[in-house]
């Protein structure tokens, strides 16, 4: 799991973005005047003010305390007409986030790191913050399901609860762990997943980076992913082997290091190869059916 890059604001300001989103709707419907683009253009200046606390707070690392805007709130069918339309000037908006990923980077869900990302989650629920429908930094890819959990959840009383991936620390220290677990008799080696905290993750690192991992369910669903992933590392193994292989812990790492790279040490089949690498029963279970 590791932190996205923040897509850039430097040629065009991303409350320039959203003005370019107003401009482009029609300026009349049916023959009659587009109502919601003149309001949308009344509005402006309250917008840029949002949008400028928002930056700051992230920024400032306080978006906790960030709150809604009542006034703006009574506009939020309006405010949200911006995203929903899918113009040529929202998806430029993606692609503004998109390019400047590395690549193959979304290939997976940057919430759980498994399944490709084909839907955006508002960080900041739509629903209370429609102003920044639009915003790129409240914008994160992520897959269909992380997008129905997270839902309008983001915080509790006392933190967040989910990761915001243009803003948080991550930590580069191992917090991930698995443990292989063997069956010497029927060569098979299974694998549990859990997090720890490391003595030096700040208290308040961990309590979002914790909840991000509690929340969207995340050690269940690697623990129950981890057989049919032990099984095709096996399988590529015995390939290996068969095919003039000899170091089934050096061939591992060299698989993973691609997606070590992308996705860090905690990514979850990362931990899982390096675990398997260093396993005499997990070669050992290979080089039997070999």
């Amino acid at each position: 799991m590791k932190r996205m890059i923040t897509p850039s604001a430097d040629s065009i300001s991303y409350f320039q973005r959203h003005k370019n989103v107003v401009s482009s709707k029609a300026n009349t419907v049916k023959g009659e005047p587009n109502l919601i683009k003149q309001n949308l253009q009344s509005l402006e200046s309250a917008i840029e003010a949002r949008y400028s606390a928002f930056e700051s707070s992230l920024s400032s690392g306080n978006l906790f305390n960030l709150a809604q805007d009542p006034i703006l709130a009574e506009h939020k069918d309006d405010l949200l007409s911006c995203y929903t339309g899918r113009t040529a000037k929202v998806k430029e908006i993606f692609s503004s986030i998109e390019d400047v990923q590395p690549a193959n980077f979304l290939r997976r869900c940057p919430y759980c790191g498994i399944t490709l990302p084909k839907t955006y989650d508002h960080y900041l629920p739509e629903s209370l913050y429609p102003e920044l429908s639009v915003h790129a930094l409240n914008l994160i890819p992520c897959c269909n399901s992380c997008n129905q959990t997270k839902n309008n959840f983001w915080k509790n009383d006392n933190h967040r609860l989910f990761l915001h991936f243009y803003m948080d620390i991550i930590p580069d220290i191992q917090y991930l762990n698995v443990r292989l677990v063997s069956d010497i008799n029927l060569c098979a080696v299974g694998a549990i997943f859990s997090i720890s905290r490391a003595p030096n993750i700040p208290n308040n690192v961990w309590d979002v980076l914790s909840m991000h991992y509690i929340k969207l369910n995340l050690i269940k669903i690697y623990n129950e992913l981890a057989n049919n992933e032990i099984s095709e590392v096996f399988n590529v193994c015995i390939s290996h082997l068969r095919g003039g292989g000899i170091d089934v812990g050096r061939f591992i790492n060299i698989l993973l290091s691609s997606d070590e790279q992308l996705y860090g040490i905690n990514h979850w089949r990362v931990v899982l190869m390096k675990a398997l690498s260093r396993s005499d029963d997990f070669e050992r279970a290979v080089r039997a059916s070999v």
